[in-house]
């Protein structure tokens, strides 16, 4: 019997995270309930949710739907303090798709959030993560599910594909990278002992406190970074792993692996 996989996007999830304001912050104290006050005013801007809705709907769900293993489980984790009629607009982008599922949760924080979830789940089970402005390559959770064979006698493992496209704009135009750094965020995934979900550990962290397998030769996600976006301003830096890639190379990793998304709609994309 196939291993379980479950994928993790928290979509504008209100709960303790790794947002700054946190830091410093005890759990359940008056200063996290300052912190969350604060998250809740930038994650529910207007602004911000148009962008983010702009790029779930546009990378995101398509490429879960895309999968050439259709055989996993996307839950998609929000809080009740997102507006009503995002709200409704999320569960409509989740129902399309038969993989994902929309969760609401008050928790105020992740561990507590997935909880329930992964106790669903009795025996061993795969996660992996997944940001609302990413996207995986169509075979991804084929890619994922070998590993899971191979590294099967083993309780715990970490999983990277290191290797990933990588578009930028901040206002000058579309940039083209290729991303080479092992653990990065998108689609880091693990099987975890003791019912923790992924986001216990730091996606860096997970490569040196578990066996991990790496694969560097496909691309396994493609990243966007633009203006207005919740992280600092990408640039080329080799040391990094983050190199430029021409026109015709870009276009051509993406019409293999991420048929779903045109270049044209990705430039509309990150151009906003």
């Amino acid at each position: 019997m196939a291993e379980p996989i479950l994928g993790i996007c928290r979509f504008s999830f209100l709960g303790r995270g790794d947002w700054g304001a946190y830091k410093g912050t005890a759990p359940d104290s008056p200063e996290q309930e300052a912190a969350r006050q604060d998250v809740a005013r930038a994650l529910y801007r207007t602004e911000r949710l148009v962008a983010r809705f702009r790029s779930f709907e546009t990378l995101t769900l398509p490429s879960v739907a895309a999968q050439t293993d259709g055989d996993f489980r996307f839950l998609v984790l929000t809080s009740p303090e997102l507006p009503p009629e995002w709200l409704a607009r999320l569960r409509s982008l989740c129902d399309a798709v038969p993989q994902a599922e929309l969760r609401v949760s008050d928790a105020n924080d992740i561990g507590r959030a997935l909880q329930s979830v992964l106790a669903e789940y009795p025996g061993p089970l795969v996660q992996f993560r997944l940001d609302d402005d990413d996207c995986l390559s169509v075979d991804y959770i084929a890619r994922l599910r070998r590993a899971s064979v191979v590294m099967r006698d083993y309780a715990a493992f970490a999983y990277s594909l290191p290797r990933a496209l990588l578009a930028t704009h901040y206002g000058n135009g579309l940039q083209r990278y290729e991303l080479l750094k092992p653990f990065h965020g998108a689609g880091v995934a693990a099987r975890l002992p003791d019912r923790k979900p992924i986001f216990a550990f730091g996606h860096y962290g997970l490569g040196r406190r578990f066996p991990s397998l790496c694969d560097p030769v496909p691309y396994g996600s493609l990243q966007t970074k633009f203006s207005g976006h919740d992280s600092l301003e990408i640039r080329e830096n080799a040391v990094a792993g983050i190199a430029p890639m021409d026109d015709a190379r870009f276009a051509r990793i993406l019409q293999r692996d991420f048929p779903f998304l045109s270049a044209g709609v990705l430039s509309d994309l990150v151009a906003g």
